[in-house]
């Protein structure tokens, strides 16, 4: 996120930002664009020539196949979660060349019995560590009986070799403002992301694809010894498992897609897609919701109250940043308009964020009028008046990433899944190369859309050297029936993304939930979503045509819910099944050397 969020160094060691946001913290604070912008010297176009092509699944070399993963448990007795790292190349067209990487794998066995299949999970991103997949596919009751369930975290994040971005410059320009001088600040930085990138990533970066991971995957497959595997992907993962069945048809069982991409088209399709459905989620679901219960709320009487609300919050944040410590002082939180921004969009991911996000928006616009008006120290006595747990929330929720497919330009988690995520998006598919795209495409955008539609500047792949690599495009032809699920108002993945794969992807059923706009919806978001999902992964029984489930609506505003990463699989409501995900992942991981 874009947060200025910095710990005192009694406190470092618990409360560590990832680099990836501190980075951030010069310009926001004004200092000079020199400070920020500082490359450490390129390499990055060297280094993605030397990438092959991967047009096509290779053999795997005996040396692979024959090791033994050494599965250890990983996280609380009770998740009944074992882990292991697998050996992989590097380069999966150039097995013998002695670089090698390591791939992280956890796995669920059935309670009872052994498994009859085996089910993969991905939790999209692209680059979100998986680890956390496997004990949240064993906690879903039908596939628990008879499924082996599988988690990993790809090539490139989490507890698998790794590539970085670290001290690359972010985006703390104002992407709304227009004026030549931003505008060459936001392209610098845009076209300096790859060779930090690059020269940190220890030869790795280009090798981090779509090809290599599916690769990966099925390697994963024949080390656990099933020739076929079942799959659900959400967001981000949806691409991943449109691949794999292109690369691997012979492999594939029931796959489940959730919240979609348009794995069918390049990258950019999904992306220039996003900000209409931000806008639409923002305006149409929750300023909708807000003024419905603005007795409570006092954030506007009608939805364009609301948003009126935000547009001078986010005038005033622009003028004068609000910078305070938090918890005695071991915390310091910066918001300003992009801060604002930010928070707005990560909440927007899920309805039960609503709540949390209409207290924040209440809180900001208190602090920034109380620091109009009465300055700096006033605004800091208005944070000390406020609870302790009350100050630890605003400071976790300042500093979390995005959970499913971010918006160009916005973090998503640590350094190693940031990375992967631009590596993978930008590697994938070609770009337009130059900052004309990005300026005409954010014109076009942002004026009708302007939570996110200006940012299309904010984009490295526009600046990318991409390696010599050629995917061939999914299209279903020969493969089993694939069920792609989508929320209509989803945020992340425009649900115009899902009807346009589906329509290109033979074979596809399409399971539409209306009145929603989660992203990632199996899991606990809608009975009659999962029941049909259910049926489906259990007894491979797909629906003869394209469905639908009507929404069970946006919840009355109450408590929220605790953060899923400080409380793990009882923390957050199963209407969240990609924050539980990453609840589980943190519990898993970092058992593995």
């Amino acid at each position: 996120m874009r947060s200025i969020v910095t710990f005192s160094s009694a406190r470092r060691g618990a409360h560590r930002a990832p680099r990836s946001r501190r980075v951030m913290i010069g310009a926001a604070l004004g200092l000079s664009a020199a400070v920020v912008l500082v490359v450490p010297g390129s390499g990055a176009t060297a280094s993605m020539q030397t990438a092959t092509v991967v047009d096509r699944a290779h053999p795997v070399a005996n040396k692979y196949l024959k090791q033994r993963p050494v599965w250890t448990q990983c996280g609380d007795k009770e998740l009944r979660t074992y882990c292991a790292k697998i050996t992989a190349p590097r380069d999966w067209a150039n097995q013998y060349s002695g670089n090698d990487i390591q791939i992280a794998v956890s796995k669920v066995a059935p309670a009872k019995g052994k498994p009859s299949r085996v089910i993969f999970g991905n939790p999209g991103g692209p680059g979100g560590a998986g680890l956390g997949m496997a004990p949240y596919l064993a906690i879903q009751a039908p596939l628990a009986k008879d499924h082996l369930a599988v988690g990993f975290d790809p090539r490139g994040t989490g507890d698998s070799t790794d590539v970085t971005c670290q001290g690359s410059p972010g985006y703390s320009m104002d992407a709304r403002d227009r004026d030549p001088w931003n505008l060459d600040l936001i392209a610098e930085a845009s076209a300096m992301t790859q060779p930090y990138c690059d020269r940190q990533s220890r030869g790795l970066l280009p090798y981090v694809t779509t090809a290599q991971t599916v690769q990966d995957m099925d390697l994963i497959r024949q080390l656990l010894g099933f020739d076929t595997i079942d799959y659900l992907g959400y967001s981000g993962g949806t691409w991943l498992g449109a691949y794999y069945q292109t690369y691997f048809p012979e492999h594939v069982g029931r796959f489940v897609l959730d919240s979609n991409t348009d794995f069918t088209q390049p990258w950019i399709n999904t992306f220039v897609a996003q900000p209409p459905a931000f806008e639409r989620r923002f305006r149409e679901d929750f300023a909708t919701w807000a003024a419905k219960y603005d007795g409570e709320l006092h954030l506007g009487t009608s939805p364009g109250a609301v948003i009126r609300t935000y547009e001078r919050l986010r005038a005033a944040l622009k003028r004068q940043p609000a910078v305070e410590e938090f918890l005695d002082g071991s915390v310091k939180v910066g918001y300003d308009q992009n801060t604002l921004d930010s928070i707005i969009s990560g909440d927007l991911y899920t309805k039960i964020d609503f709540y949390s996000l209409a207290l924040d928006l209440a809180f900001l616009r208190d602090l920034s009028a109380t620091q109009t008006k009465g300055g700096a120290r006033a605004a800091q006595r208005q944070v000390d008046a406020l609870s302790p747990a009350r100050q630890h929330e605003l400071v976790q929720r300042a500093n979390r990433g995005v959970v499913g497919l971010p918006p160009l330009g916005r973090m998503i988690g640590d350094d190693g899944e940031s990375a992967t995520f631009t590596a993978i998006t930008c590697n994938d598919t070609p770009w337009p190369q130059g900052r004309e795209y990005g300026q005409q495409l954010a014109g076009r955008l942002g004026p009708k859309n302007p939570l996110l539609g200006w940012t299309m500047t904010e984009n490295p792949c526009f600046y990318w050297d991409r390696p010599n690599l050629t995917m061939p495009t999914p299209t279903g032809k020969g493969l089993p029936t694939t069920l792609m699920v989508q929320s209509v108002h989803d945020p992340a993945t425009n649900y115009a993304l899902a009807v346009a794969a589906h329509n290109r992807y033979a074979g596809s059923r399409l399971l539409t939930v209306t009145r929603e706009g989660d992203h990632g919806v199996y899991g606990g978001v809608n009975k009659c979503a999962d029941k049909i999902v259910n049926a489906f992964l259990t007894t491979g029984k797909a629906p003869a045509k394209d469905v639908s489930c009507t929404g069970e609506g946006i919840p009355a505003p109450s408590a929220p819910a605790p953060e899923l990463e400080e409380s793990g699989e009882q923390g957050y409501a199963e209407s969240a099944p990609l924050r539980r995900i990453a609840g589980f992942t943190k519990a898993v991981s970092g058992y593995l050397h």
